[in-house]
């Protein structure tokens, strides 16, 4: 183990201290490198340093060439240097076969499976198990399916550490059984197969998948009694995935002590999910059925703090306060729905963090959660999925993502909703929209006479593309909202220069000072990288191009 250590030790120095230039061409291969450590130079023409090295370091330094447009052609050509160069590239443990990287100038079907029978045969004349075997593929012939069926069988008679499977049936043939060598895979730490028939001995013969930790099945037929079947049988098993899977109802996990995720996705209806696990913290379940959540039985899973839906809820119930009673310790929810509804209420005493991204507007929602940090409502899904957990605010935060959906009525309703007691109060706004000049009526805002709300902190994402009278009349707008006691303004465009906006900094500066009694304070304006900014803002800084001003007492500051 100690040797172990030196050698990865010495390669990220080696990594992060040497250039590699790989020249390749039909004739010759040659490398090169430029090196700040004279112990480790060498140039062209001179001895090959590189397959010096152990393997594992080699194969680690390989792992680098990027797949991504097409086959590792790199390593085809590095097997005919030499002897040595033929085994470290034999030998190399990665294997990856995914037919929509692989891209040659013809007969794409056919070189596609030459190149996998030719690469798994090499490998499994090594004495050596793989690390990974990805395999993506179109069948369009039976006689494709035996290719692939040897060509696996020959890995994991070798053994596999992480399987990736995903087959595509462009035709009639049937799909693709697992061969029965599969459950006998010891070293197997995680796998993954779509769409793809399970071992047909899976219930007869004893699985040994005693180090599998993460299992994902993905338009696989299988039912209640393989589910157990399989949790049963993989003790170490942390992350439990099953997505459009036909022929199950009912997901039942009892007695898992290492579970700690799973996901349950589908499109035909399943009655129940009942899961038993002490070390379970992770659930999504997405009901693309929209028929209604299934009934849950969690209440032994007292680590479950995290939780994402994505469906209605239960049908003649009450509302999705019913599907949070099943999480009593819950901290984080993401609860997507289309689900129509003129009233959307949660309640929750141990909810911190909420993505909500429902069919219907501020107005009609109502919490009642004291102890939420952090609310997000996105315009569209894809806004979820970059969200961190785990929430550096320090009093609560509302983010806002409207999209194009921002008028005079949305600032209406947005106000209507900071003056809910819903027991969430507001101290610091983000806003990223879309926005339009003639949306946008003022003096109809102005004239509702609703005092603006007083926040801690509010920050607003800015389109680079819209114009800058547009910009006012959208800070303006804000403005009429919220009396914040900072604001940062943040360019999407990382180019943007705040320096030659000034008409919009000016503006800035000057409704800040009218929200203030005149006299009694003034605004510091700021760059977000500052010391001061970082000091005030404590942690609700981003990177990027932005400018902030700061109401405080004593005279103007510039930084």
């Amino acid at each position: 183990m100690k040797c172990h250590k030196e050698h990865y030790n010495f390669l990220n120095y080696y990594i992060e201290r040497t250039f590699y230039i790989f020249i390749m061409n039909s004739c010759k291969f040659q490398i090169c490198s430029f090196s700040f450590v004279g112990t480790l130079d060498f140039g062209i023409g001179e001895m090959d340093r590189i397959s010096q090295l152990p393997d594992f370091i080699v194969h680690h330094i390989l792992s680098f060439f990027d797949a991504s447009n097409g086959p590792p052609v790199e390593l085809v050509r590095m097997s005919v240097l030499s002897k040595t160069w033929f085994h470290l590239t034999a030998s190399f443990p990665i294997l990856d076969f995914r037919m929509y990287n692989f891209r040659p100038q013809e007969q794409e079907q056919e070189s596609f499976y030459k190149y996998i029978v030719y690469t798994t045969s090499r490998f499994c004349h090594q004495n050596v198990a793989a690390h990974r075997l990805k395999l993506s593929a179109n069948i369009e012939e039976a006689a494709e399916l035996d290719i692939i069926n040897r060509c696996v069988e020959r890995v994991l008679n070798k053994g596999v550490r992480e399987l990736e499977i995903e087959i595509i049936n462009l035709s009639d043939i049937p799909k693709y059984r697992l061969p029965n060598t599969l459950l006998s895979v010891s070293v197997l730490r995680s796998l993954t197969i779509n769409g793809c028939e399970l071992p047909s001995s899976l219930i007869v013969d004893a699985v040994k998948f005693k180090s599998l930790i993460q299992l994902r099945l993905e338009d696989v037929s299988i039912d209640e009694e393989v589910i157990k079947y399989l949790a049963t049988s993989c003790p170490l098993l942390q992350v439990f995935e099953i997505m459009c899977c036909p022929g199950f109802n009912r997901f039942c996990v009892h007695g898992h002590q290492n579970l700690q995720e799973v996901r349950i996705e589908y499109y035909t209806p399943i009655e129940s999910i009942d899961i038993e696990a002490p070390n379970l913290s992770r659930l999504l379940v997405a009901d693309w059925d929209q028929r209604g959540a299934p009934r849950m039985n969690l209440t032994s899973c007292k680590n479950l703090t995290t939780v994402s839906y994505f469906g209605h809820p239960l049908p003649n119930s009450n509302g999705f306060n019913d599907l949070l009673s099943n999480f009593p310790v819950i901290e984080n929810l993401v609860l997507v729905t289309q689900y129509p509804c003129n009233n959307l209420r949660l309640s929750s005493h141990s909810l911190r963090t909420l993505v909500l991204r429902a069919n219907c507007d501020l107005e009609e929602i109502e919490f009642r959660t004291p102890k939420l940090v952090s609310f997000c409502y996105p315009f569209n899904r894809t806004i979820l999925w970059p969200l961190v957990w785990h929430s550096t605010f320090l009093k609560p935060c509302m983010q806002i993502y409207p999209g194009d959906h921002i008028d005079t009525l949305w600032f209406q309703k947005l106000r209507q909703f900071l003056d809910k007691e819903n027991g969430f109060k507001v101290f610091n706004l983000f806003i990223h929209a879309i926005y339009y000049q003639k949306l946008i009526d003022l003096e109809k805002l102005k004239a509702i006479g609703l005092p603006p709300y007083e926040l801690e902190h509010v920050e607003l994402q800015l389109e680079a593309h819209e114009e800058s009278s547009d910009r006012i009349t959208f800070l303006d707008a804000v403005l009429w909202c919220c009396r914040p006691r900072s604001i940062t303004l943040r360019s999407s465009h990382p180019l943007t220069d705040f320096e030659e906006q000034s008409d919009l900094v000016k503006f800035t500066y000057k409704k800040l000072l009218e929200q203030e009694d005149k006299g009694h304070t003034n605004v510091h304006i700021v760059s977000p990288s500052s010391s001061k900014a970082k000091k005030h803002f404590r942690g609700l800084v981003c990177e990027g191009k932005a400018i902030s001003f700061v109401k405080e007492q004593g005279t103007l500051f510039i930084n």
